[in-house]
């Protein structure tokens, strides 16, 4: 398990690419990665349909209301399950990251899947796009290039981090 330092979790406070709004994302001719539930939901209501969606059927630590939840199931019919504890990466997403990405789908995270973005950032090609959602603020866009690569792993490899 990776622990996400207090240090690390500060500085996710600022996002890791762009603030983008749905009409941006619709003109992207790449994969696209989403990261959490109401980002999910927001791609399919305009019509985008991720290649790989990451999901846990929570949002700000609360349960989404039953049609959200509906929607995601309709979406996607037979998600792969992983753990992933709060605060963590867990080493099995960060292993399995590559070849989820190349299948495609859905993962349905038991416990939160925000920081799991970190796993699929460091796996995806720097032609695919990370989309998820900065609390409060909007839909962040990243192209995963080898700066923020370098970031991450940097975050990933801190003393204290692996439990």
């Amino acid at each position: 398990m990776v622990e996400i330092t207090p240090e690390v979790r500060e500085q996710l406070k600022i996002p890791l690419g762009r603030f983008v709004d749905i009409a941006a994302l619709k003109s992207l001719k790449c994969r696209i990665i989403s990261i959490g539930d109401v980002c999910t939901l927001g791609l399919l209501e305009s019509g985008i349909m991720p290649h790989l969606a990451v999901f846990d059927f929570r949002s700000m630590r609360r349960e989404l209301e039953p049609e959200m939840v509906r929607a995601l199931r309709a979406a996607f019919r037979n998600p792969v399950k992983y753990r992933n504890p709060p605060g963590t990466v867990s080493e099995e997403i960060i292993r399995d990251a590559p070849a989820l990405i190349a299948k495609g789908g859905a993962i349905l995270i038991d416990g939160e899947e925000d920081l799991t973005a970190l796993a699929f950032i460091l796996a995806a090609s720097d032609d695919d796009a990370v989309i998820y959602g900065q609390p409060n603020e909007g839909l962040v866009l990243v192209r995963p290039d080898e700066k923020i690569k370098r970031k991450i792993r940097g975050w990933l490899s801190r003393p204290g981090s692996w439990s």
